[in-house]
């Protein structure tokens, strides 16, 4: 019995050590388990202030601090000891109501007025004889500026001779008809068969004319123009305007064609100038504002003109639209394609203004002093959002109201001082 008891048990242990060995395990697991929940239940009491407020759309301390850094101009001020009060010298003035013009400078570049500029061109083909002006020269219309001699004017003038003969011979012909019909020895019938004749012959001569007129050939030229000895076929190119020659594209023994441009001149007592003007200041320009030019060039003069255009589209690259000023140019100072700055002026709107000397720039913004009452050696830091200035005076769009009393001399001691006392504006 022995022995079989003792296979039955396997190692010879007795059976209760197995049922001790795991409920020791389980306690283990038990253990185990109760540190884990634990641990986690600790985490999540422990999430960040920030996320929980989030979460609960409360505001965080630190989304606290930064609303209050947005208002800091609210409720910050600046104090001083008596002693630094007399040093700094405080002076004060009031915010008054102030029309400032509002002014908005571009950049600027000279083009001739297209309006009195003219492309020179030949209305016959042929060879250059002649040119007697260059770049620059100045012309007075109707001046040579080319001869040309042309093969077909030459057959113009040739053909305007032929019917100007037809047409002599026609006349004498109707003359003498005309005799023989008050005689009775010629019909009605042949007078108006002659009349008809000597009208499509004087057509002919007043087509022949006309097409003379179309090459270009001067009246002069055309009235010398009695017999075939007397056939010009030079061609003058003359000056359209008085001006400036600007470009030249004709010289000696070029074969030019009908239409070709040969010359530019430009009538240089106006000019436009070109300006580029950003698509934020739109609203600051249009059509009649006033514009003042000044050139690099030329320190310390001015020249006067007006908006006669604005282009009306944006070029992509630059957003941009090009405005157009006219502008007199007596003595020609201003040269073509020159850089010129423009400053446009328009009138602004009533509100208050404040002096130039009583705003101060900490780190991007703009801030005024205010004298805090009843409360010597205080005073309040107030931001402000500022429009144009002009005249020693700042436009205030937000941040002050009329009647209220700002910080003049001094106010970059306080300005020191409000650093100093509050570097959290930086």
């Amino acid at each position: 019995m022995q022995t079989i008891n003792t296979q039955l048990t396997g190692s010879g242990r007795p059976p209760w050590l197995k049922w001790i060995a795991i409920a020791a395990l389980l306690v283990v697991f038990a253990f185990t388990g109760f540190w884990f929940l634990s641990q986690r239940s600790t985490t999540t009491k422990t999430v960040p202030l920030d996320s929980m407020a989030e979460m609960s759309g409360m505001a965080s301390p630190g989304n606290a601090a930064r609303s209050d850094a947005s208002n800091l101009s609210a409720e910050l001020q600046v104090d001083l000891a008596a002693d630094d009060l007399k040093k700094a010298q405080i002076r004060t003035a009031h915010v008054t109501n102030g029309l400032i013009a509002a002014k908005l400078r571009v950049p600027g570049i000279v083009k001739p007025n297209e309006y009195r500029q003219v492309h020179v061109t030949p209305l016959v083909g042929g060879v250059i004889k002649e040119v007697p002006v260059v770049l620059g020269d100045h012309v007075k219309r109707g001046q040579s500026l080319a001869v040309i001699f042309s093969s077909e004017l030459a057959e113009a003038e040739t053909q305007y001779v032929s019917y100007l003969a037809e047409l002599e011979a026609e006349h004498k012909k109707l003359v003498r008809t005309r005799n023989l019909v008050k005689l009775g020895a010629a019909s009605q019938q042949e007078e108006e068969e002659v009349a008809a004749t000597h009208a499509a012959h004087e057509s002919h001569v007043r087509a022949a004319l006309e097409k003379l007129k179309l090459l270009g050939a001067s009246d002069r030229q055309i009235a010398a123009l009695k017999q075939a000895e007397q056939i010009n076929p030079n061609l003058v190119v003359p000056a359209p305007i008085n001006g400036v020659v600007l470009t030249r594209n004709a010289n000696l023994g070029l074969v030019v064609n009908a239409a070709q441009e040969l010359f530019t001149v430009a009538d240089l007592s106006t000019v436009w100038i070109m300006a580029s003007v950003n698509e934020k200041d739109f609203a600051s320009v249009r059509v009649g504002s006033q514009a003042n030019i000044t050139a690099p060039a030329y320190s310390g003069r001015i020249w006067k003109g007006r908006v006669t255009y604005i282009q009306p589209q944006v070029d992509p690259t630059t957003r941009t639209a090009q405005a157009r000023i006219e502008v007199t140019n007596p003595g020609e100072t201003l040269r073509i394609e020159m850089y010129v700055d423009v400053e446009f002026t328009a009138p602004g709107a009533s509100g208050p203004v404040v002096p130039e000397a009583a705003v101060q720039s900490i780190g991007e913004r703009q801030f005024v002093f205010l004298p805090v009452k009843n409360n010597e050696g205080s005073f309040q830091l107030r931001a402000v959002r500022l429009g144009p200035a002009a005249n020693g005076y700042y436009a205030v769009l937000e941040g002050v109201n009329t009647k209220e009393e700002v910080v003049t001399d001094g106010s970059f001691i306080l300005k020191a001082e409000a650093i100093r006392q509050h570097p959290e504006l930086h």
